[in-house]
C-alpha cells in the first residue's frame, strides 16, 4: 500500500488535478495508492501501526510546510517521497523531486532510498523536527503574520507568493529587531537575524548556506548582525549574488547543538511555519529520515 497525503491549500496550482495525475501514473505501474486530503485523517493513518506496517512509502503532496507536518507524523524508516505543490518546495528541490507524474511514480515504485539528517527544535516540553531550516528574526515575524492571515475566517486560505507582500510591509514598519544570541557548539554569535539550515537554498532559491547538505551530520548556521531595513535589503542583494559570506557583518558556521536566546522573545519559524518564540534549543538527528531517491 502507498499513502498519498495531500494538502488542497498548498501553493496556487491545481492540486487535485496534479494528485490525480500521479495516482493514474502509479496505477498504470501496478501500484494502489490511498489518497488522504484531510489533515486529521492523515495524522490518524500515519499513527496507525497496522496501516504503516503495510505501507511501502508515503508521498507528501504539498509545500514545505505540508512535508514538515508529514515528517513529524511519519514513523521512522517509512520511505518518504514529495510531490511539490507549494510556492518554494525547498526540500523537493534539494532532493530532486519534480511535479512530473510519471517520474515520481517510477521513483516510488522502484523504491530506492537514502537517509537524511533532520533538525530538531525544542522549547520546554515541546519539540518539532525540521528538514529545511529554522529562522529567528524578521523572516519568522513575516511567517507568523502570514499564518495569522491564513487562518482568519471560516476556511483556511491559500498562500501565494503575493500573500507575503502585506505581512512584509507590516514587519518593515514595526519589527523591533531584538538582538538574537546564538551558542553553536563552541562558538557564539549575536545579530539581528539567524537562520539554521539543513539544505543549501532559502526562499526564491537564494543560496543562503551553500555548503549545507542534509547528509553530513551537521546543521549550518548564519547570523546577519546588522538591524534595520537598509541592512536587510543589502543582505538580500548580496545573498542573491552569492557574496554575503564575504561580508564582515555576517557570521556562519556548522554545529550539532545550538541554542538561540534573546532579551525580548523573538519569533521563530520552522520550514516556513510559525513555531513560537525564543529561547529554542536545536540539535541534529543524523540519518533520521528515509526518502525515495528520484530516478
Amino acid at each position: 500500500m502507498l499513502l498519498l497525503a495531500a494538502n488542497p491549500y498548498s501553493g496556487s496550482g491545481p492540486n487535485r488535478r496534479r494528485v490525480d495525475a500521479v495516482v493514474a501514473a502509479l496505477r498504470a505501474l501496478g501500484a494502489a495508492p490511498r489518497v488522504v486530503w484531510d489533515a486529521a485523517e492523515r495524522a490518524a493513518a500515519l499513527a496507525d501501526t497496522a496501516t504503516m506496517a503495510g505501507c511501502r512509502a508515503v508521498i507528501a503532496a504539498g509545500g514545505d510546510g505540508t512535508v514538515a507536518q508529514v515528517i513529524n507524523e511519519l514513523p521512522r524508516g517509512v520511505p518518504l517521497a514529495v510531490l511539490p505543490l507549494g510556492n518554494e518546495n525547498l526540500l523537493a528541490r534539494a532532493l530532486g523531486f519534480t511535479a512530473e507524474p510519471l517520474a515520481l511514480a517510477r521513483a516510488v515504485v522502484a523504491c530506492r532510498t537514502r537517509t537524511l539528517d533532520l533538525g530538531r527544535a525544542s522549547a520546554g516540553e515541546r519539540s518539532r523536527l525540521f528538514a529545511v531550516m529554522l529562522g529567528a528574526g524578521f523572516d519568522a515575524a513575516v511567517v507568523h503574520r502570514v499564518a495569522m492571515w491564513r487562518t482568519r475566517g471560516p476556511a483556511l486560505r491559500r498562500v501565494r507568493r503575493t500573500s507575503y507582500l502585506r505581512p512584509i510591509a507590516a514587519c518593515v514598519l514595526d519589527y523591533a529587531y531584538s538582538p538574537v544570541r546564538l551558542a553553536a557548539d563552541d562558538e557564539t554569535a549575536e545579530g539581528a537575524h539567524c537562520v539554521i539550515t539543513n539544505v543549501a537554498s532559502y526562499a526564491l532559491n537564494v543560496p543562503l548556506t551553500p555548503a549545507a547538505t542534509p547528509e553530513d551530520g551537521r546543521l549550518d548556521w548564519l547570523m546577519l548582525q546588522r538591524p534595520g531595513l537598509a541592512a536587510l535589503l543589502s543582505y538580500c542583494w548580496t545573498a542573491y549574488r552569492g557574496r554575503h559570506l564575504h561580508r564582515p557583518d555576517v557570521r556562519a558556521g556548522q554545529a550539532t547543538r545550538l541554542r538561540l536566546t534573546s532579551a525580548t522573545p523573538t519569533p521563530v519559524q520552522l520550514d516556513g511555519d510559525p513555531w513560537g518564540m525564543t529561547p529554542v534549543a536545536v540539535d541534529i538527528l543524523p540519518r533520521a529520515l528515509t526518502v525515495i531517491a528520484p530516478v
